[in-house]
């Protein structure tokens, strides 16, 4: 059955896509590409703090400071990109996200203090949060409910693909190229990335926006209250100290 014969079904997403099989998953070898440049751009520098502490001089405080600098944007980026992900063109949204945490990485070599380095990793968490949102979104638009399990499985693969990479390729490239060309080479190659994505990802793939009007508003302030107390088996409510 096409995916013309799916858009008919009632629970199908209403979103006009209409895209060969063969392009929708080479949309999802991107996503895939692109989880895996994810993870390896985020776990550079803890590969690289020995060289980095040797040559910023960074004691245990600093360290700490430098590897949660990223994980500090990334977190706070989420809610906000989920928004974004459910309103704006998904082709250039994912696009320019790309492109901020790759330029963010690249330029990291470039950081004189830790002050500088710490700034590039703020950005590339910025850029990086769009990897989940914006590829389960995109999954969602391309694929009907009862076929997104394998599509959404591949492009998270990705991730744990990368992190095996990271474990063979960044140590050899710091030894032979030290980690400030490392954090270069592999910010700066992945732009080639985008030149596929632009000529593959159709321009009308977004979610329906009718869709996203008629979704419940519900404050954020309830959306947390009701995860702090949600029941348990016992019949007791849970209560979650936020610190």
């Amino acid at each position: 059955m096409n995916w013309t014969a799916h858009t008919s079904k009632p629970d199908a997403p209403d979103t006009g896509v209409n895209i060969s099989n063969r392009r929708r998953w080479g949309i999802v070898g991107l996503l895939f590409s692109a989880s895996m440049i994810n993870y390896m751009d985020r776990a550079t520098i803890s590969m690289a703090l020995p060289s980095i502490s040797a040559d910023l001089e960074l004691g245990p405080a600093a360290k700490g400071e430098l590897l949660s600098a990223f994980f500090f944007s990334y977190a706070l980026m989420q809610i906000p990109i989920g928004w974004c992900a459910d309103r704006f063109n998904l082709k250039w949204l994912y696009a320019g996200m790309f492109l901020v945490w790759s330029l963010a990485q690249g330029l990291s070599g470039f950081a004189a203090s830790l002050t500088a380095l710490m700034t590039f990793r703020v950005i590339l968490g910025i850029g990086e949060s769009i990897y989940l949102p914006g590829g389960t979104k995109i999954v969602s638009l391309l694929f009907p409910p009862e076929s997104r399990g394998l599509p959404s499985g591949m492009f998270d693969f990705g991730t744990r693909t990368g992190l095996v990479l990271d474990g063979i390729l960044i140590p050899w490239m710091i030894v032979n190229y030290g980690w400030r060309r490392m954090l270069t080479l592999v910010g700066f190659s992945a732009l080639i990335w985008l030149v596929p994505w632009i000529l593959i990802f159709p321009s009308h793939v977004r979610a329906p926006k009718r869709a996203v009007d008629s979704l419940p508003r519900v404050s954020f302030g309830r959306a947390a209250w009701a995860l702090m107390m949600q029941p348990q088996p016992d019949g007791h409510m849970r209560r979650v100290l936020l610190l």
